[in-house]
């Protein structure tokens, strides 16, 4: 009997959390319509094909509809933007601001959510350097307008991962271990690889755990262990000439990881990711995917995004009441007084549907109203301060 329960990986939003994610998928929305993003929304359910050639697909919701065609309810933001572009074939360039419910599932060991909220962005239709300049600004306006607490934006290079994997000869069950090394930062796995791969980059690829942290002297230490010409050298200029974009202020809250790989597969460039205090995984991660549209029939199109984990940022940070924005006051009224409720009837003023005065003090004592107004027969309002 499971008529009660919820599917592994979900969980129903009542009351505070339920207004307390609106109010912050709200804000980000806003914040970035003020930066001159423009909204687009997609269907949760999409055929499979939108989403052919994505990494972990057995991480995917799949069903069949009732003519017997596949379909997924979506587990990125990113691919639908590119349906519908190469669909509606829309004018480019673009900036686009998004929000809704994403799906992947997890095994239900690990404990964690199948069902999440995303909020981002797709700048397309910009080659230059200055579409990953905006991406990033407009990451760091956000969470600096969120107060989120001492968090970091780090920068890495899709090349990087991509040309250790060709010049080891690499095939696709090794590129995968591989990937998990450098998620995980082992240093033994990698040691192991290098052994069983030598090449010309061994040096660079042993320390690849530990290139992290300040920009100019994790580069600096890269550079000297690669040799000279090698093409990763061209990644590496390329964040070097990123990063000179960018004010004092904002770069000091700038990482770079040489061995950040993205989670989606469509990254070709600039990638970067942001932590904070109390958040232990990464809750915003982005990056330069130049290819991606050629996956529907379109030609190669500059683009770069970057998409946030609403819920994470809310369980997180935004768990504990932090105070309302305006008084919450209840009214409340005999039903011979009825006729005079009308005139109090106002924006934060709620309407008490007890039938006792006992009974809306307790609500609004256990909701936390600040006041209860009283309605007399005269239409007279005595104001109870709680």
């Amino acid at each position: 009997m499971r008529r009660k329960q919820l599917p592994a990986g979900t969980k129903d939003r009542l009351f505070r959390r339920a207004e307390g994610v609106y109010q912050l998928e709200y804000k980000i929305n806003e914040l970035l319509r003020q930066r001159g993003f423009q909204r687009i929304e997609t269907p949760i359910i999409e055929f499979a094909e939108v989403f052919e050639g994505s990494h972990n697909q057995e991480g995917f919701y799949r069903f069949f509809d009732n003519q017997g065609r596949l379909l997924t309810l979506r587990p990125d933001m990113t691919s639908p933007v590119g349906r519908v572009i190469a669909s509606t074939k829309v004018e480019l360039p673009l900036k686009l601001r998004y929000s809704g419910k994403v799906f992947r599932y997890h095994d239900e060991m690990k404990g964690l959510q199948n069902e999440f909220t995303q909020a981002g962005v797709e700048i397309i239709g910009f080659p230059s350097l200055k579409a990953e300049y905006e991406a990033i600004l407009s990451a760091d306006c956000v969470l600096s307008a969120l107060n989120i607490p001492n968090y970091s934006i780090e920068i890495g290079h899709a090349g990087i991962f991509q040309q250790i994997v060709s010049e080891l000869k690499l095939d696709g069950a090794q590129a995968e271990q591989l990937k998990i090394h450098f998620l995980n930062k082992s240093i033994t796995d990698i040691a192991d690889l290098v052994q069983q791969h030598p090449s010309s980059i061994d040096a660079f690829l042993k320390e690849i755990p530990k290139l992290f942290g300040d920009i100019e002297s994790t580069v600096a230490k890269a550079k000297q262990l690669l040799p000279e010409n090698h093409p990763i050298l061209t990644d590496l200029a390329e964040i070097e000439t990123l990063i000179n974009f960018f004010s004092e202020e904002l770069t000091s809250r700038l990482r770079v990881d040489l061995g950040m790989v993205g989670l989606m597969d469509y990254y070709t460039g600039i990638m970067f990711s942001s932590f904070s205090e109390g958040i232990p995984e990464n809750f915003l991660s982005g990056g330069r995917y130049d290819y991606l549209f050629k996956r529907f029939d379109l030609a190669q199109t500059s683009s770069v995004g970057w998409a946030m984990n609403v819920d994470t940022l809310f369980d997180r940070l935004y768990q504990r009441p932090t105070g309302q924005d305006h008084e919450k006051i209840l009214l409340y009224f005999e039903e011979d007084t009825a006729i005079h409720a009308g005139k109090w009837d106002q924006i934060g003023v709620e309407l008490s549907l007890f039938s006792t005065y006992e009974q809306t003090l307790a609500y609004a004592k256990k909701w936390d109203y600040n006041a209860i107004w009283c309605i007399d027969k005269t239409g007279t309002k005595q104001e109870v301060n709680l």
